[in-house]
């Protein structure tokens, strides 16, 4: 399903023209070089969302995998930066970390399992990331099934990218203040990679794309519940 909402815009922050005549560039040799340049600027923008992530906040009951482990910080890193090579045209956007996947990796949709058995090496057999356990999560295993159909990977991302605990240190919902400072970071993420088009895994991502009037190409339901559904909704979204 599509929604008529505002289509996000983003702005180069490289002018690609240059002086046919005297085939160099006025603002500086680095012109020339664009793909350098916008390397440079990808790595400040990743660099942005890190410090983000990594700073302090007033949540009770939220657990910051990033601050207890630089190993998921390289680890997100790593995936950003095998993603950047690809090119993305999609993003997964979800709800939040879950206990035993994208806490225990710092990479969201993921689990140690999924890259201990190499379920991610389609899509970047360069790329080392580390687990320091075996843990399963039945989501992020459906949701692979379903990525190594495609050519390119997506983005994935979380509405809340931090872990919302429960009483017991399980899951829970994440609060309405919550969503609002994930809906800043979202917006880096998006500023990292600005042509993704959004398709939302569950409820509450679907709501915040609406309060931030993103343009969503299409909803999912989440594959916790109904694994099957969400299979045949991917291959219907992505005309596999």
């Amino acid at each position: 399903m599509e929604n008529e909402q505002q289509v996000i815009e983003f702005k180069r922050d490289v002018d690609l023209r240059i002086d046919s005549k005297k085939r160099y560039s006025p603002q500086g040799d680095d012109r020339l070089h664009p793909e350098v340049h916008e390397e440079e600027i990808f790595e400040k923008r990743l660099q942005t969302l890190i410090q983000h992530l990594v700073s302090k906040n007033n949540f009770k009951n939220v657990g910051n995998f990033y601050v207890d482990s630089p190993i998921k910080q390289e680890n997100l890193k790593k995936y950003f930066k095998a993603l950047n090579s690809h090119n993305p045209e999609w993003m997964l956007l979800g709800e939040a970390p879950g206990i035993h996947g994208c806490v225990k990796t710092g990479i969201p949709f993921t689990s140690q399992r999924l890259i201990m058995d190499g379920s991610l090496n389609k899509h970047f057999p360069n790329t080392q990331f580390i687990a320091d356990g075996n843990k399963a999560e039945g989501s992020s295993t459906v949701i692979w099934g379903s990525i190594n159909s495609l050519l390119k990977p997506p983005v994935l991302w979380n509405a809340f990218p931090l872990h919302p605990k429960n009483e017991v240190g399980g899951n829970r919902t994440p609060t309405h203040e919550e969503l609002n400072w994930g809906m800043e970071i979202l917006k880096q993420v998006l500023f990292i990679f600005p042509d993704v088009k959004i398709v939302t895994v569950g409820r509450k991502a679907e709501g915040v794309c609406k309060s931030l009037n993103f343009q969503t190409f299409a909803h999912l339901n989440h594959p916790s519940r109904k694994a099957n559904l969400f299979r045949e909704q991917f291959k219907a979204c992505f005309s596999l």
